[in-house]
């Protein structure tokens, strides 16, 4: 079972996007350990998302608590050999993303899409700054597959059934 609680969740907008410039999202991920018990693990999480050119900085804090065998979280904090980036943390921006794209439908700011941790081949950039297995860093880059737009984008339903089964 994975429990997922935000503390922190804020969007800036920081300057206004032309449909005709190419924007990229980076987003900087840090997970902590905070507490380890038999059955139960807890982390603490911080995402930064911003985009280039800079339009919008999105910043959520939290906690993630996962609870079952220990083999069962062992292999939700295994790094994805493709993506280089913890299974779990596929499962906070999952939940984070709903949240991001209502305050950029208020903010009337572009969202990122709702896979941007997954590989792209050509569109996707991960830079590894892990300094260890505690505090796992990650920089992404990637461009938007649809419109800025949050109304009319493809791209905009979150990727629910993905969370449940991890």
């Amino acid at each position: 079972m994975v429990s997922i609680n935000l503390s922190s969740l804020q969007a800036e907008r920081t300057g206004v996007y032309s449909a005709t410039e190419e924007l990229f999202f980076d987003i900087n991920a840090k997970i902590e350990e905070q507490k380890k018990e038999n059955n139960q693990v807890t982390l603490g999480f911080s995402l930064l998302i911003s985009t280039k050119p800079n339009v919008v900085k999105y910043s959520t804090s939290g906690t993630v608590t996962m609870s079952g065998k220990p083999e069962d979280i062992k292999k939700k904090l295994e790094v994805n050999p493709k993506t280089k980036i913890p299974q779990i943390l596929f499962t906070i921006y999952q939940h984070v993303f709903n949240s991001i794209y209502i305050l950029s439908s208020n903010l009337n700011t572009p969202y990122p899409p709702p896979d941007l941790l997954h590989p792209m081949a050509e569109k996707i950039q991960i830079l590894s700054t892990a300094a260890s297995n505690q505090a796992t860093p990650e920089k992404t880059e990637t461009a938007p597959a649809a419109s800025p737009a949050p109304a009319a984008s493809t791209s905009a339903a979150p990727a629910q059934p993905e969370e449940k089964k991890q």
